[in-house]
């Protein structure tokens, strides 16, 4: 079972639950596939507005999955939060993620549990 919804977090609070620090280290250039580094991220972000991340929640933990490179253009640009579709997950995680990403899923801290029992619990 699964449940979404849209909301704004703190960028500081969804800072530690990075699944790539793209402001550390840079994606890998793979020829055939077009990647963007965070410096074009954050001009399109500046030009176009911030679509947005994702953020999967599985049982006592969470992972940013999709938005790592517009997290830190959004903190570049002075964002202090941004939109967020938060998707809980009821079971392990084991049918939607490989092994080696349910590993990098991190313990919600209170911040992150507040606001999340905000928004699915009201």
């Amino acid at each position: 079972m699964i449940y979404k919804r849209e909301t704004e977090i703190s960028i500081d609070v969804l800072w530690g639950y990075r699944e790539f620090k793209r402001d550390e280290t840079p994606a890998p250039h793979v020829p055939f596939i077009q990647r963007h580094g965070v410096d074009e991220v954050t001009a399109y972000v500046q030009k176009h507005g911030l679509t947005p991340l994702e953020l999967t929640v599985i049982k006592n933990t969470a992972l940013l999955t999709d938005g790592n490179h517009r997290l830190v253009a959004a903190k570049r640009l002075g964002y202090t939060s941004v939109p967020v579709e938060v998707i809980m997950h009821f079971g392990s995680g084991v049918d939607m993620f490989y092994e080696h990403t349910l590993n990098r899923f991190k313990f919600i801290d209170p911040a992150l549990e507040s606001h999340l029992k905000s928004i699915f619990f009201c």
